[in-house]
């Protein structure tokens, strides 16, 4: 919204969790004041999630500022239109803005430079074939480092001749660690045992990562969580479109945040798994064999416990979490929860007489999504299907032909 400079300034709108509002410098004699709002499903996501509304709080400024660098003085003239490649670099630019003044990332005082950079050397890799192999590339910028470096490596700079180079930092079996100043310093090789090392590192240093996968997108955490995601040029919130559309299947809960976060996690590590909620518990009789019932584990007498229930006994799954989750998702069988993210079960058989047809797994979704209000199914090539009433409803983060 423009306003002269001189006249007083817009009246605010009303103050709302899922409103973001900034008001800034425009072109000469005028200001701007930029508006997020958010309705409907999107609303109720970002009231259950701190990370979402940082993005939100963030967004306008971050929008202003990348005004600012693609302003042109047009001399009174009528300004040309935006061409597709300008409206992707203002994409990224926006982007690059949001995440070096956002409050989870400022602590690693990334400079937006560095990270513009990072971000558009991934993007040169997205696609390329090093000893015919897909190219992943995985960075974490982190202030850990107290002494000087030894040998200045500048990052992405001084990495872009050396071709082979991406493959001794895959972000699946190690990675690189680049200081504020854009130094390269320490290869961090095998810190955990999957894919989520970029995740990992972040949950453990801090900083902000960044991971190019094989399939083309780009991964960014903060904290150990997945953040942003790009993908075909365009960027998204992390778990947003995604866990919008399952809040609206499921009519409400926090189930909806936490399951997709853990169908995310999972697909970053290329691990296949069953996420399901339901709406009434009482559904999953005749579906799940009481011994993969976690909410049935205190329904047995001792002696009598079957080793898969005694197991339960030993899980603490009572404040469930997406990582929890995506440890339990990441066991043979469906993890089920209730609305609220209550755990009902894991590891459970589900049969269906379609097995036959289509891979084990796509047919167990399918029937449990007869029962279940929705059911994600991740497969091991990182694709995310949600099923509803036994149909395959949308399909996320699929490989495209030819990747």
């Amino acid at each position: 919204m423009y306003s002269p400079a001189d006249a007083p300034p817009p009246p605010e709108p009303d103050s709302a969790p899922t409103t973001a509002t900034v008001t800034g410098e425009g072109p000469a004699g005028w200001r701007i004041t930029c508006i997020v709002r958010l309705d409907g499903p999107l609303a109720r996501v970002l009231t259950e999630s701190a990370p979402l509304l940082e993005i939100l709080d963030t967004l306008p400024g971050a929008a202003l500022r990348a005004a600012t660098l693609f302003r042109a003085d047009t001399g009174g003239e009528t300004p040309k239109p935006f061409t597709p490649s300008m409206r992707r670099a203002l994409r990224d630019t926006l982007v690059t803005e949001l995440l070096g003044h956002l409050p989870a990332v400022r602590g690693a005082a990334a400079p937006t430079e560095l990270i513009g950079e990072t971000i558009e050397y991934m993007i040169e890799l997205s696609g390329t074939r090093v000893e015919s192999r897909e190219v992943t590339h995985g960075v974490v910028i982190a202030d850990v480092f107290t002494d000087k470096p030894r040998l200045v490596f500048e990052y992405p700079a001084d990495l872009r001749p050396a071709k082979r180079a991406p493959l001794l930092f895959d972000g699946q079996r190690s990675l690189l660690l680049v200081d504020k100043q854009g130094h390269a310093r320490f290869l961090a090789v095998e810190f955990v045992e999957s894919g989520s090392l970029v995740a990992e590192a972040t949950g453990r240093l801090g900083g902000l990562g960044l991971f190019l996968r094989a399939d083309r997108t780009i991964w960014v955490f903060v904290g150990g969580q997945p953040l942003l995601l790009r993908r075909g040029a365009h960027w998204t919130a992390f778990p947003l479109e995604l866990t919008a559309f399952v809040a609206s299947l499921i009519g409400g809960g926090r189930a909806a945040g936490i399951v997709v976060q853990a169908a995310y996690i999972l697909s970053a590590r290329a691990q296949g798994a069953i996420l399901a909620i339901v709406d009434d518990r009482d559904s999953l009789e005749g579906i799940v064999a009481p011994k993969d019932r976690y909410d049935l584990r205190n329904e047995f007498d001792h002696p009598a416990m079957r080793p898969e229930t005694r197991l339960h006994h030993l899980i603490d799954a009572d404040d469930l979490d997406a990582q929890t989750l995506a440890r339990l998702a990441g066991l043979d069988g469906a993890t089920i929860v209730d609305r609220d993210a209550d755990l009902l079960a894991y590891g459970a058989i589900v049969n269906s007489s379609d097995s036959q047809q289509e891979g084990a797994r796509t047919a167990a979704a399918k029937s449990l999504s007869q029962t279940a209000d929705v059911v994600l199914m991740v497969s091991q090539d990182g694709d995310i299907t949600v099923f509803h009433a036994g149909t395959a409803v949308a399909t996320l983060l699929g490989r495209r032909p030819g990747t």
